[in-house]
């Protein structure tokens, strides 16, 4: 049974979502908003005359799903919790409220079953002619358990899940199945569908869908090079194509993951995709607007690009150059039409370089290394900060060899060449720290002034936790004349600042939609400047240490938002509680007694369930699958699996990343503790970070530690 969300059957209609608004916590249930996502059946030849709901809190995170028939009399009517799949502790409250809103509003059962005939209309082509549906009021609704299934039929399915038989097939073994309703063709019409009203829970939906596809089906890299080929061909509108392209960046993003986590099959994956867009769309069609907007993917995506699409790359300049009769034109002129090109993008050598790195980024470092050398004695002051900007390029061999030539002659630099020179030489390793240094004392010898930073302007700072991912973003308001604009820094362990960007927002609705979509996506509470300055710190020593550097658009953010002190700092999670401890004895010391550390251990093990900045605190990886598997399967017939499981997740995969969960937990107390409005009290955090560093104290004596493997257990199960 297919089941697709109403809103993405029917795109073009805008109708309501059955809410629920909880101004406190209800039960056990969180205060906040809660949407009832209506998904029907799209299976031909079906009339099951049922629906299954979604309810998803503000976060767009499911927290039930439920099950209904139209017919009352039926077995399976319900309405009930559906068994396959994951239920956050208050499903059934949640369930339960359903069922009062269905009594005492017999509207929106009006409304669903309206719905069910319109989808069964369109998918079949003609008018529905089913029984007529008893009317809404007639009768009463009440809470049911899901009907008894064959005995032992989920210790079963479970089963099957620990034997790994649904992990997905290696390549060259996949079939697709007969009348197999998803193609990467039908979901990119479902992104298109939705691309002028997005809508953040069918993105995620669709995400999903895409995700099983690319593991399921060998041909997915074909199938998107080719679609975006037959686009890039035909007339159509840009919408479609930039739904397309949105589609190949989830794709992305979804093996970036996959290999974090150490999937099977999650490289393989990677190199079909890679080597197939290097075949398709720069060998055999070469369009230099496609391949721009491929190249600008690749680039912000953060994957590991493979050699194969850098020759590909070469290989289609040189057919440009040779089509173009370049290959026989005077070096001069080549030099003058680039340098021409790059003044027509704009006054910006932040948006200049973007856009010459569309073109060139996956390009041989050599022959970049030397375009940059021409560039750096243009006339235009443009292509001169242009080319130094190529100091913070993705290639690390383009950044030493771009600082060397820097520092072998920086006499023709401009003012503001210089300034940010000096404000980003701390974000480097030393080596080509030293070469910066080089020339900034060059630059000064020749009598060059230092541009001035313009004045700080009045910002408004916004933090999201710290995830289960170990990312955290920051989105720093300020205004742009009479707009405003958001400067974005993306902060990842093993990265450093994984991405920074510049995001337009010129009228007040605009502003509006862009707060609460960070409210919705990823619990970002108000903060300060010094904590923004503080994590950028932490994250620059991270990315040096690592031999790596921000993009040149860092940069950009730290002129906007007046910062010249940004320097390597390298993140410390003892000295930071340490810090805390000695606070919190100067300001509250009630805090610090043992009453204070027992309430917060106790109340931490609702922090999962209760409190947006937990929603991803969790183990999601190929250890933790193969861990988990070998307990379902030893253990299947034992009442107690799901408890033994969880003790396993605690002991061998948990106490293994104790230093991770702790240097997590502090970033997280930081983070509490300069925020605006806190929903947690910081020290409460502290006394977690603490106790978590006491390796002394076992992680299964801590009610934080115990929820987070349940939800562990729980991502690995949803996936079977």
């Amino acid at each position: 049974m297919l089941l697709e969300p109403y809103s993405v059957i029917f795109p073009e209609k805008d109708e309501p979502v059955m809410a629920l608004q909880l101004d406190r916590k209800s039960g056990k249930i969180p205060k906040g908003d809660y949407g009832f996502i209506e998904f029907y059946c799209t299976d031909k030849g079906c009339d099951c005359r049922r629906t299954t709901l979604f309810v998803l809190n503000e976060k767009m995170k499911e927290k039930a799903v439920i099950s209904m028939g139209f017919d009352p009399d039926d077995d399976l009517a319900g309405p009930f919790l559906d068994e396959f799949h994951k239920q956050s502790p208050y499903a059934g409250e949640l369930l339960e409220i359903f069922v009062e809103l269905i009594n005492e509003y017999p509207e929106f059962l009006e409304a669903m079953h309206r719905h069910y005939r319109e989808v069964r209309s369109k998918v079949e082509g003609k008018k529905y002619r089913g029984k007529a549906f008893p009317k809404p009021g007639s009768f009463e609704l009440y809470v049911n358990d899901p009907s008894e299934l064959p005995s032992g039929f989920m210790d079963i399915m479970k089963a099957i899940g620990a034997a790994d038989a649904f992990t997905p097939p290696k390549a060259g073994k996949t079939k697709d199945r007969a009348g197999s309703a998803s193609t990467i063709r039908t979901l990119a019409d479902r992104y298109y569908s939705t691309y002028c009203k997005p809508d953040i829970a069918i993105h995620q939906f669709l995400q999903d869908e895409l995700r099983a596809y690319i593991l399921e089906h060998d041909t997915f890299a074909l199938e998107i090079c080719s679609l975006l080929v037959e686009l890039c061909d035909s007339e159509v509108d840009e919408d479609r194509i930039d739904a397309s392209l949105r589609l190949l960046s989830d794709m992305l993003d979804i093996l970036r993951v996959e290999l974090e986590r150490g999937r099977p099959a999650a490289k393989e994956h990677m190199g079909r995709l890679q080597s197939t867009l290097a075949q398709k769309i720069y060998v055999e069609c070469g369009a230099a607007n496609l391949c721009a907007a491929v190249s600008h993917l690749l680039l912000s995506s953060r994957v590991e690009l493979l050699p194969v699409l850098h020759h590909a790359n070469d290989q289609r300049l040189l057919l440009d150059a040779h089509h173009n009769g370049l290959r026989d034109t005077p070096p001069e002129e080549v030099m003058a039409g680039v340098f021409r090109g790059i003044e027509e993008m704009g006054t910006s050598p932040f948006e200049a370089l973007e856009n010459m790195l569309q073109i060139l980024a996956l390009g041989n470092p050599d022959m970049q290394i030397d375009l940059c050398g021409r560039m750096l004695h243009a006339e235009s002051r443009l292509v001169r900060d242009t080319a130094a900007l190529m100091l913070l390029h993705p290639m690390p061999d383009v950044r030493l060899g771009v600082s060397q030539l820097l520092a072998a002659d920086s006499s023709n630099v401009t003012p503001e060449t210089l300034r940010r020179m000096i404000i980003t030489r701390n974000w480097f390793p030393e080596e080509i720290r030293k070469n910066i240094d080089q020339a900034v004392s060059n630059a000064r010898r020749a009598r060059i002034e230092c541009a001035s930073l313009p004045n700080t302007p009045a910002a408004t700072v916004y933090a999201s936790p710290v995830d289960g991912a170990f990312a955290q973003s920051f989105m720093t308001i300020v205004p742009d004349g009479k707009n405003n604009i958001s400067c974005s820094v993306l902060l990842k362990r093993g990265a450093g600042v994984a991405d920074s960007f510049i995001i337009p927002l010129p009228t007040k609705k605009e502003l509006k939609n862009f707060l609460d979509m960070m409210k919705q996506e990823g619990a970002f509470l108000e903060t300060s400047t010094e904590y923004l300055d503080q994590r950028v710190c932490h994250s620059l020593a991270e990315g040096a240490a690592l031999g790596s550097a921000p993009s040149y658009w860092l940069a950009h953010v730290a002129e906007l938002l007046g910062k010249d002190q940004w320097k390597s700092t390298a993140f410390d999670a003892r000295r930071e509680l340490a810090f805390m401890r000695a606070e919190l004895e100067r300001s509250a010391p009630e805090l610090l007694a043992d009453k204070s550390r027992k309430k917060a251990l106790k109340d931490s093990a609702d922090w999962c369930y209760e409190h947006h900045f937990a929603d991803s605190w969790f183990e999601d990886d190929a250890e933790l699958d193969k861990v988990v598997a070998a307990v379902l399967k030893k253990k299947r017939n034992n009442h107690d699996v799901e408890f033994l499981a969880v003790s396993a997740v605690i002991d061998k995969i948990l106490e293994k990343r104790r230093q991770i969960w702790l240097e997590r937990l502090t970033l997280n107390a930081l983070w509490l503790k300069a925020a605006k409005k806190s929903p947690l009290p910081w020290h409460q955090m502290f006394h977690l970070a603490e106790i978590v560093a006491d390796t002394k104290i076992p992680l299964a004596d801590i009610p934080l530690m115990e929820s987070i493997a349940i939800q562990s257990l729980g991502a690995h199960l949803s996936r079977r």
